[in-house]
């Protein structure tokens, strides 16, 4: 599933800390990778397949994602990789 933001109003580049917020609900989150797209398509992983079988990810994550433009179309996508588990994305932001 992905989920779209759209940003505009920026000059340049995003930072080299961009602050990526998501909550996500499911309930095994080994099953999950978690990616955020750029406007341009460069894809930074988030989540990939960690945290065995806890329930929700609810954290920040920093990405230098300074080699894309902050205005555009960011999304995130999240696949969920085994049967069994179902979840959804609940939020998600971005902090310039």
């Amino acid at each position: 599933v992905e989920s779209p933001i759209s940003v505009t109003g920026r000059t340049g580049n995003a930072p080299t800390g961009l602050r990526v917020a998501v909550r996500i609900i499911h309930t095994y989150i080994g099953d999950l990778k978690v990616d955020l797209i750029s406007p341009t398509g460069v894809v930074y992983v988030l989540h990939n397949r960690t945290g065995g079988s806890a329930d929700n990810i609810i954290t920040t994550y920093t990405v230098n994602a300074s080699g894309s433009p902050a205005n555009g179309t960011w999304r995130l996508r999240v696949n969920d990789n085994a049967r069994g588990d179902t979840g959804f994305i609940d939020s998600w932001s971005l902090q310039f």
